[in-house]
Protein backbone atom coordinates (compact mmCIF):
# COMPACT_ATOMS: atom_id res chain seq x y z
CA UNK A 1 0.00 0.00 0.00
CA UNK A 2 1.58 3.36 -1.18
CA UNK A 3 1.70 5.97 1.25
CA UNK A 4 0.02 9.40 -0.17
CA UNK A 5 2.74 12.00 -1.84
CA UNK A 6 1.88 14.70 0.61
CA UNK A 7 2.89 12.02 3.74
CA UNK A 8 5.97 11.52 1.98
CA UNK A 9 7.03 15.09 1.36
CA UNK A 10 6.11 15.91 5.17
CA UNK A 11 8.33 13.23 5.83
CA UNK A 12 11.20 14.13 3.84
CA UNK A 13 11.00 18.09 5.22
CA UNK A 14 10.95 16.29 8.90
CA UNK A 15 14.59 14.66 8.17
CA UNK A 16 15.81 17.55 6.49
CA UNK A 17 14.81 19.83 9.36
CA UNK A 18 16.55 17.19 11.81
CA UNK A 19 19.65 16.96 9.93
CA UNK A 20 19.87 20.90 9.78
CA UNK A 21 18.98 20.78 13.42
CA UNK A 22 21.90 18.82 14.33
CA UNK A 23 24.10 20.42 11.80
CA UNK A 24 23.25 23.64 13.49
CA UNK A 25 24.01 22.16 16.78
CA UNK A 26 27.28 20.81 15.52
CA UNK A 27 28.47 24.38 14.38
CA UNK A 28 27.10 26.25 17.35
CA UNK A 29 29.54 23.84 19.08
CA UNK A 30 32.23 24.24 16.21
CA UNK A 31 31.64 28.02 16.44
CA UNK A 32 32.29 28.59 19.90
CA UNK A 33 35.58 26.65 19.98
CA UNK A 34 36.63 28.85 16.99
CA UNK A 35 40.15 29.85 17.99
CA UNK A 36 41.55 33.49 16.72
CA UNK A 37 44.03 33.09 13.70
CA UNK A 38 47.67 34.06 14.99
CA UNK A 39 48.79 36.86 13.18
CA UNK A 40 52.00 38.00 12.50
CA UNK A 41 52.75 41.08 10.84
CA UNK A 42 56.72 42.39 9.03
CA UNK A 43 57.00 46.15 7.80
CA UNK A 44 59.69 46.54 6.09
CA UNK A 45 60.55 49.90 4.15
CA UNK A 46 61.43 49.24 -0.12
CA UNK A 47 62.40 53.04 -0.33
CA UNK A 48 62.85 56.01 1.65
CA UNK A 49 62.96 59.71 1.24
CA UNK A 50 62.22 63.13 2.39
CA UNK A 51 59.12 62.79 0.77
CA UNK A 52 57.49 59.25 1.02
CA UNK A 53 58.38 56.06 1.55
CA UNK A 54 57.20 52.49 0.01
CA UNK A 55 56.80 50.23 2.92
CA UNK A 56 56.21 46.67 1.87
CA UNK A 57 53.73 44.34 4.39
CA UNK A 58 54.52 40.64 5.10
CA UNK A 59 51.09 39.22 6.74
CA UNK A 60 51.47 35.49 8.12
CA UNK A 61 48.21 34.07 9.19
CA UNK A 62 47.82 30.79 10.96
CA UNK A 63 44.65 28.98 11.21
CA UNK A 64 44.54 26.75 14.15
CA UNK A 65 41.20 25.67 13.30
CA UNK A 66 40.37 21.85 12.40
CA UNK A 67 38.16 23.70 9.88
CA UNK A 68 39.32 26.02 6.84
CA UNK A 69 38.48 29.90 7.23
CA UNK A 70 38.32 32.54 4.36
CA UNK A 71 40.08 36.14 4.84
CA UNK A 72 38.09 38.33 3.08
CA UNK A 73 38.04 42.19 3.22
CA UNK A 74 41.88 42.50 4.56
CA UNK A 75 42.69 46.10 4.79
CA UNK A 76 45.41 47.89 6.38
CA UNK A 77 45.24 51.10 7.36
CA UNK A 78 48.36 53.30 8.57
CA UNK A 79 48.37 55.86 10.64
CA UNK A 80 50.82 58.36 12.60
CA UNK A 81 50.64 58.35 16.72
CA UNK A 82 48.53 61.45 16.75
CA UNK A 83 46.34 59.53 14.57
CA UNK A 84 47.27 61.13 11.18
CA UNK A 85 46.33 58.47 8.49
CA UNK A 86 49.07 58.60 6.07
CA UNK A 87 48.04 55.12 3.73
CA UNK A 88 45.63 52.58 3.05
CA UNK A 89 45.79 49.53 1.56
CA UNK A 90 44.12 46.24 0.24
CA UNK A 91 45.68 42.97 0.87
CA UNK A 92 43.96 40.30 -1.16
CA UNK A 93 42.67 37.70 0.78
CA UNK A 94 41.79 33.65 0.45
CA UNK A 95 41.56 30.38 2.31
CA UNK A 96 43.69 28.88 4.98
CA UNK A 97 43.18 25.31 5.53
CA UNK A 98 42.69 23.57 8.71
CA UNK A 99 45.84 23.99 11.12
CA UNK A 100 47.85 25.95 8.08
CA UNK A 101 49.13 29.33 7.67
CA UNK A 102 49.49 31.47 4.75
CA UNK A 103 51.48 34.96 4.13
CA UNK A 104 50.00 37.68 2.10
CA UNK A 105 52.08 40.60 0.87
CA UNK A 106 51.38 44.13 -0.41
CA UNK A 107 52.85 47.29 -0.97
CA UNK A 108 52.10 50.80 0.16
CA UNK A 109 53.10 54.62 -0.35
CA UNK A 110 53.58 56.82 2.42
CA UNK A 111 53.71 60.44 1.99
CA UNK A 112 54.81 62.53 4.32
CA UNK A 113 53.17 65.26 5.34
CA UNK A 114 54.88 67.36 8.27
CA UNK A 115 54.26 65.04 10.68
CA UNK A 116 56.13 62.32 12.88
CA UNK A 117 56.46 58.98 11.30
CA UNK A 118 59.27 57.53 13.83
CA UNK A 119 56.34 55.05 14.88
CA UNK A 120 53.49 53.96 12.76
CA UNK A 121 50.23 52.41 14.16
CA UNK A 122 49.22 50.02 11.65
CA UNK A 123 45.82 48.46 11.91
CA UNK A 124 44.77 45.47 10.18
CA UNK A 125 40.81 44.38 9.45
CA UNK A 126 39.54 41.69 7.92
CA UNK A 127 36.60 39.05 7.87
CA UNK A 128 36.86 35.86 8.88
CA UNK A 129 34.30 33.40 7.25
CA UNK A 130 33.73 29.87 8.26
CA UNK A 131 31.86 27.49 5.74
CA UNK A 132 30.14 24.17 6.90
CA UNK A 133 29.27 21.81 3.92
CA UNK A 134 28.75 24.45 1.79
CA UNK A 135 25.02 25.33 3.01
CA UNK A 136 25.98 27.43 6.27
CA UNK A 137 28.12 29.87 6.60
CA UNK A 138 29.51 32.43 9.84
CA UNK A 139 31.53 35.43 9.05
CA UNK A 140 33.15 36.91 11.97
CA UNK A 141 35.26 40.39 12.15
CA UNK A 142 38.86 40.35 13.19
CA UNK A 143 40.63 43.40 13.90
CA UNK A 144 44.67 43.65 15.65
CA UNK A 145 47.01 46.68 15.66
CA UNK A 146 50.54 46.53 15.26
CA UNK A 147 52.85 49.06 15.43
CA UNK A 148 55.88 49.66 13.34
CA UNK A 149 59.27 51.85 13.73
CA UNK A 150 60.82 53.80 11.56
CA UNK A 151 63.78 55.04 13.71
CA UNK A 152 66.27 52.46 12.91
CA UNK A 153 65.64 52.44 9.31
CA UNK A 154 68.85 54.46 9.33
CA UNK A 155 71.17 52.29 11.40
CA UNK A 156 72.69 51.30 8.69
CA UNK A 157 73.85 54.74 7.70
CA UNK A 158 77.34 54.15 5.44
CA UNK A 159 79.12 56.94 5.02
CA UNK A 160 79.85 58.12 0.80
CA UNK A 161 82.82 56.65 -0.99
CA UNK A 162 84.88 58.86 -2.52
CA UNK A 163 87.24 59.91 -5.38
CA UNK A 164 89.37 62.44 -5.96
CA UNK A 165 91.80 63.95 -8.79
CA UNK A 166 94.10 66.68 -7.93
CA UNK A 167 97.20 68.24 -9.49
CA UNK A 168 99.22 71.13 -8.65
CA UNK A 169 99.11 72.90 -11.29
CA UNK A 170 101.47 76.56 -10.34
CA UNK A 171 103.49 78.41 -8.29
CA UNK A 172 102.58 82.20 -7.62
CA UNK A 173 103.98 84.78 -4.64
CA UNK A 174 101.01 83.51 -2.57
CA UNK A 175 102.24 79.88 -2.76
CA UNK A 176 101.57 76.43 -4.25
CA UNK A 177 98.20 76.57 -6.80
CA UNK A 178 95.83 72.94 -6.93
CA UNK A 179 93.08 72.23 -8.44
CA UNK A 180 90.95 69.28 -9.01
CA UNK A 181 87.27 67.22 -8.38
CA UNK A 182 85.80 65.48 -5.64
CA UNK A 183 83.06 62.87 -6.14
CA UNK A 184 81.03 61.42 -3.50
CA UNK A 185 79.04 58.06 -4.02
CA UNK A 186 75.34 57.56 -1.53
CA UNK A 187 75.55 53.74 -1.11
CA UNK A 188 72.81 54.05 0.66
CA UNK A 189 69.07 52.98 -0.27
CA UNK A 190 67.69 56.23 0.56
CA UNK A 191 68.53 60.09 0.20
CA UNK A 192 71.38 61.62 2.21
CA UNK A 193 72.96 65.29 2.57
CA UNK A 194 76.53 65.73 2.81
CA UNK A 195 77.49 69.33 4.68
CA UNK A 196 80.25 70.85 6.38
CA UNK A 197 82.40 69.45 3.62
CA UNK A 198 86.46 70.30 4.60
CA UNK A 199 89.47 69.34 2.92
CA UNK A 200 92.78 69.59 4.70
CA UNK A 201 96.06 68.45 3.04
CA UNK A 202 99.29 67.05 4.67
CA UNK A 203 102.82 66.07 3.87
CA UNK A 204 104.68 63.24 4.67
CA UNK A 205 105.77 64.83 8.51
CA UNK A 206 101.81 65.25 9.06
CA UNK A 207 102.17 69.52 8.51
CA UNK A 208 99.63 71.42 7.32
CA UNK A 209 100.02 72.73 3.96
CA UNK A 210 96.62 74.05 3.38
CA UNK A 211 92.77 73.97 4.06
CA UNK A 212 89.91 73.91 1.11
CA UNK A 213 86.04 74.11 2.32
CA UNK A 214 83.59 72.67 0.12
CA UNK A 215 79.93 73.39 -0.71
CA UNK A 216 77.67 70.52 0.35
CA UNK A 217 74.55 68.83 -1.23
CA UNK A 218 72.15 65.97 -1.52
CA UNK A 219 73.06 62.70 -2.92
CA UNK A 220 69.84 60.50 -4.08
CA UNK A 221 70.19 56.86 -3.73
CA UNK A 222 73.04 55.31 -5.58
CA UNK A 223 73.41 59.10 -6.68
CA UNK A 224 76.72 61.33 -7.66
CA UNK A 225 78.10 64.63 -5.43
CA UNK A 226 80.70 66.41 -7.98
CA UNK A 227 82.50 69.28 -6.46
CA UNK A 228 85.48 71.49 -7.70
CA UNK A 229 88.25 72.24 -5.70
CA UNK A 230 90.54 74.92 -6.08
CA UNK A 231 92.81 76.37 -3.32
CA UNK A 232 96.97 77.65 -2.64
CA UNK A 233 98.96 75.48 -0.18
CA UNK A 234 102.11 76.13 1.40
CA UNK A 235 105.50 76.58 -0.74
CA UNK A 236 106.42 73.49 1.30
CA UNK A 237 104.20 71.31 -0.76
CA UNK A 238 106.59 71.25 -3.35
CA UNK A 239 109.05 69.65 -0.81
CA UNK A 240 106.86 66.55 -0.20
CA UNK A 241 106.87 63.57 -2.32
CA UNK A 242 103.50 63.20 -1.86
CA UNK A 243 100.19 65.27 0.20
CA UNK A 244 97.39 63.67 1.95
CA UNK A 245 94.71 65.54 1.33
CA UNK A 246 91.50 64.34 4.70
CA UNK A 247 87.95 64.82 3.24
CA UNK A 248 85.84 65.31 6.57
CA UNK A 249 82.10 66.49 6.96
CA UNK A 250 79.06 65.13 7.72
CA UNK A 251 76.28 63.21 6.16
CA UNK A 252 72.62 63.14 7.73
CA UNK A 253 69.28 61.64 6.66
CA UNK A 254 65.53 63.95 7.73
CA UNK A 255 62.67 62.77 6.88
CA UNK A 256 59.39 61.20 8.51
CA UNK A 257 60.78 62.63 11.39
CA UNK A 258 63.88 61.34 11.43
CA UNK A 259 67.13 63.15 12.02
CA UNK A 260 70.29 61.76 11.77
CA UNK A 261 73.28 62.33 11.50
CA UNK A 262 77.26 60.53 10.95
CA UNK A 263 81.02 62.44 10.72
CA UNK A 264 82.58 60.53 7.98
CA UNK A 265 86.29 61.61 7.08
CA UNK A 266 88.52 59.56 4.43
CA UNK A 267 92.01 59.92 3.13
CA UNK A 268 93.41 60.41 -0.19
CA UNK A 269 97.05 60.81 -1.75
CA UNK A 270 98.08 62.19 -4.59
CA UNK A 271 101.43 62.89 -5.88
CA UNK A 272 103.78 65.77 -6.17
CA UNK A 273 105.46 67.19 -9.92
CA UNK A 274 108.81 68.89 -10.39
CA UNK A 275 108.71 72.26 -8.76
CA UNK A 276 109.81 73.25 -11.90
CA UNK A 277 107.21 71.67 -14.39
CA UNK A 278 105.05 73.85 -11.53
CA UNK A 279 106.48 77.04 -12.62
CA UNK A 280 105.55 76.83 -16.26
CA UNK A 281 108.72 79.20 -17.16
CA UNK A 282 108.28 81.00 -20.86
CA UNK A 283 111.37 81.48 -21.24
CA UNK A 284 114.71 79.89 -19.73
CA UNK A 285 117.00 80.58 -17.21
CA UNK A 286 119.95 82.33 -18.12
CA UNK A 287 123.37 82.01 -16.77
CA UNK A 288 126.47 83.81 -17.95
CA UNK A 289 130.21 82.61 -16.03
CA UNK A 290 132.93 85.48 -17.15
CA UNK A 291 136.37 85.24 -15.62
CA UNK A 292 139.47 87.72 -15.76
CA UNK A 293 143.19 87.44 -14.60
CA UNK A 294 144.89 89.81 -13.30
CA UNK A 295 149.19 89.42 -12.21
CA UNK A 296 149.77 90.29 -8.50
CA UNK A 297 152.58 90.08 -6.56
CA UNK A 298 150.88 86.65 -4.53
CA UNK A 299 150.24 85.29 -8.00
CA UNK A 300 147.42 85.23 -10.81
CA UNK A 301 144.45 86.63 -9.40
CA UNK A 302 141.07 85.14 -11.18
CA UNK A 303 138.21 87.69 -11.20
CA UNK A 304 135.04 85.99 -11.44
CA UNK A 305 131.33 87.34 -11.94
CA UNK A 306 128.03 84.48 -12.24
CA UNK A 307 124.94 86.11 -13.22
CA UNK A 308 121.64 84.78 -13.16
CA UNK A 309 118.59 85.74 -14.56
CA UNK A 310 115.54 84.51 -13.36
CA UNK A 311 112.28 83.81 -16.14
CA UNK A 312 109.90 83.00 -13.66
CA UNK A 313 107.03 84.88 -11.80
CA UNK A 314 108.36 84.15 -8.16
CA UNK A 315 111.69 84.28 -6.56
CA UNK A 316 114.43 81.83 -7.46
CA UNK A 317 117.24 80.75 -4.76
CA UNK A 318 120.81 80.09 -5.90
CA UNK A 319 122.86 78.40 -3.53
CA UNK A 320 125.45 75.84 -2.91
CA UNK A 321 127.82 77.26 -5.36
CA UNK A 322 131.55 76.74 -5.75
CA UNK A 323 133.79 78.31 -8.41
CA UNK A 324 136.55 75.75 -9.24
CA UNK A 325 139.56 76.63 -11.78
CA UNK A 326 141.21 73.94 -13.36
CA UNK A 327 144.10 73.62 -15.91
CA UNK A 328 143.87 71.59 -19.35
CA UNK A 329 147.34 70.13 -20.22
CA UNK A 330 146.17 67.61 -23.70
CA UNK A 331 144.20 65.49 -22.21
CA UNK A 332 145.18 66.09 -18.31
CA UNK A 333 142.97 68.04 -15.75
CA UNK A 334 144.70 69.30 -12.49
CA UNK A 335 143.10 71.50 -9.95
CA UNK A 336 144.19 74.69 -9.54
CA UNK A 337 141.88 76.63 -6.62
CA UNK A 338 138.34 76.43 -5.15
CA UNK A 339 135.48 79.35 -3.72
CA UNK A 340 132.69 78.78 -2.27
CA UNK A 341 129.80 81.91 -3.47
CA UNK A 342 127.65 83.45 -1.20
CA UNK A 343 123.79 82.27 -1.76
CA UNK A 344 121.54 84.92 -3.20
CA UNK A 345 117.85 85.22 -4.13
CA UNK A 346 116.64 86.27 -7.89
CA UNK A 347 113.70 88.32 -8.29
CA UNK A 348 111.11 87.56 -10.68
CA UNK A 349 111.65 88.68 -14.06
CA UNK A 350 115.46 90.07 -12.69
CA UNK A 351 119.09 89.54 -13.36
CA UNK A 352 121.36 88.55 -10.58
CA UNK A 353 124.88 88.91 -10.43
CA UNK A 354 127.45 87.21 -7.87
CA UNK A 355 131.32 88.08 -7.78
CA UNK A 356 134.15 86.36 -6.11
CA UNK A 357 138.03 85.68 -6.86
CA UNK A 358 140.49 82.92 -6.59
CA UNK A 359 144.30 83.32 -6.16
CA UNK A 360 146.82 81.11 -8.26
CA UNK A 361 149.71 80.92 -6.63
CA UNK A 362 152.75 81.33 -9.24
CA UNK A 363 154.17 78.13 -7.86
CA UNK A 364 151.16 76.03 -8.24
CA UNK A 365 150.38 77.49 -11.33
CA UNK A 366 153.88 77.35 -13.33
CA UNK A 367 154.74 73.37 -11.70
CA UNK A 368 151.45 71.90 -11.88
CA UNK A 369 151.58 70.78 -15.58
CA UNK A 370 155.06 68.59 -15.31
CA UNK A 371 157.14 70.04 -18.43
CA UNK A 372 155.06 73.21 -19.16
CA UNK A 373 154.48 76.09 -17.95
CA UNK A 374 151.18 77.19 -19.04
CA UNK A 375 148.28 75.46 -20.50
CA UNK A 376 146.21 74.70 -22.79
CA UNK A 377 143.10 76.22 -21.39
CA UNK A 378 141.85 77.04 -18.37
CA UNK A 379 138.79 75.23 -17.22
CA UNK A 380 136.21 77.67 -15.25
CA UNK A 381 133.12 75.75 -13.59
CA UNK A 382 130.37 76.38 -11.34
CA UNK A 383 127.87 74.16 -9.69
CA UNK A 384 124.96 74.84 -7.52
CA UNK A 385 121.52 74.59 -6.57
CA UNK A 386 118.74 76.64 -7.67
CA UNK A 387 114.91 76.40 -6.18
CA UNK A 388 112.10 78.06 -5.55
CA UNK A 389 112.61 80.38 -2.23
CA UNK A 390 111.24 78.56 0.78
CA UNK A 391 111.20 75.03 -0.77
CA UNK A 392 114.56 72.82 -0.17
CA UNK A 393 113.94 70.23 -3.17
CA UNK A 394 116.62 71.99 -5.95
CA UNK A 395 117.83 71.78 -9.08
CA UNK A 396 121.74 71.18 -10.15
CA UNK A 397 123.29 73.20 -12.31
CA UNK A 398 126.94 73.03 -13.64
CA UNK A 399 128.51 75.44 -15.99
CA UNK A 400 131.66 75.26 -17.69
CA UNK A 401 134.02 78.01 -19.47
CA UNK A 402 137.24 77.23 -21.14
CA UNK A 403 139.46 80.41 -20.75
CA UNK A 404 142.65 81.52 -22.74
CA UNK A 405 146.01 81.48 -21.09
CA UNK A 406 146.97 85.49 -21.35
CA UNK A 407 147.78 86.96 -18.73
CA UNK A 408 148.20 90.26 -20.30
CA UNK A 409 145.03 90.41 -21.73
CA UNK A 410 141.21 90.20 -19.81
CA UNK A 411 139.64 87.10 -20.56
CA UNK A 412 136.01 86.15 -20.60
CA UNK A 413 134.87 82.91 -20.65
CA UNK A 414 132.83 80.76 -22.73
CA UNK A 415 130.07 78.85 -20.37
CA UNK A 416 128.51 75.56 -21.41
CA UNK A 417 125.49 75.24 -19.56
CA UNK A 418 123.96 71.97 -17.71
CA UNK A 419 121.03 71.82 -16.30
Amino acid sequence: MCLPMKKILVIVLSVLIIINIIIGAFLFLDIRILKAPIIGVELDPVTFSPTEIVLEAHVRITNPNPFDVSIENFNVISTTIDGYEIGRFFIQGGDIPANENKTFIAQNHLGFNGHDYTQIKNTITTDITISVLGIITKTIPFEITINASLANITSTLTVPHVHLQATLDDITKEGVLFSGTVELYNPNLFEITATSLSMTLKNEKNESLGTVSLQGGILEPAGFLTRTINGTLLFKAVDANSINANLSGMIGVTAAGINKTLPFSVEIQFLVPDPIKLLGLNGSFDFNLTGNFKLRMRGVICYIDFSIYNPSKIPIDARDLVCTIYRLDKNTTRLLGQQNMTPCTIEPKQEECLSTNIILPYFKLLFSGGRRILPDWFILTMRGNISISGVNRSLPIAITGYLEPHFIFNTTASPRLHI
